[in-house]
């Protein structure tokens, strides 16, 4: 069955799309239903309502031999994905007004970037924690190159994972500071008297 036949004869969804843009905040209760529904796009026969837990069950079925697109969104990403369509419906919802209150955008979902533009933000936080970074990896061969890098595809730079080792997408390491204790700079100062 496809999403929108579900739409079509669930009012649970038809409910939850009908309060997207009637304030400008996404409910955490509006949150849950879209979470729901966002898992059975992914695999309508689950009873996993969160989206995060997903993942990891479809990960783990196909033991880590997935792709992300393969994947629905991280909780992170479909919340601030969520936002944004929120905010869009909120306009919609207050087109026929002459002078509607509009929220910045930067509270829902979009970011400015460096030349002052309206930007996606596409999460709040890291993708994944460090250490699972640093196992993430590519095949490239010649170079890295979208679409074919999976790092880059995925916004990621290359680590010492990846296949070629001399790419241009490669994180610059940052030789650490030697730091000096007190007892060694003590020795020094009596040294030089």
């Amino acid at each position: 069955m496809t999403t929108l036949k579900q739409v079509k004869m669930d009012k649970t969804y038809q409910d939850a799309f009908h309060e997207l843009g009637r304030s400008w905040e996404v409910s955490p209760e509006l949150f849950e239903k879209l979470q729901e529904i966002t898992c059975h796009m992914y695999l309508p026969s689950t009873h996993t309502t969160e989206v995060n837990k997903l993942r990891y069950e479809l990960f783990c079925a196909r033991r880590g031999e997935v792709e992300s697109s393969q994947l629905p969104p991280c909780e992170d990403c479909l919340f601030m994905h969520a936002l944004r369509a929120n905010y869009q419906a909120a306009i919609w919802r207050r087109s026929l007004q002459s002078q509607p209150f509009v929220a910045n955008p930067t509270d829902c979902g979009w970011m400015t970037d460096e030349d002052g533009k309206l930007a996606v933000n596409w999460m709040r936080g890291s993708p994944a924690p460090d250490a699972v970074m640093q196992l993430l990896s590519c095949k490239c061969v010649r170079s890295c190159e979208l679409p074919k890098c999976t790092c880059l595809s995925n916004g990621l730079k290359c680590t010492d994972m990846c296949r070629l080792q001399t790419c241009q997408n490669k994180a610059i390491e940052e030789e650490p500071v030697a730091q000096q204790s007190d007892s060694e700079s003590d020795v020094d100062d009596i040294e030089e008297d």
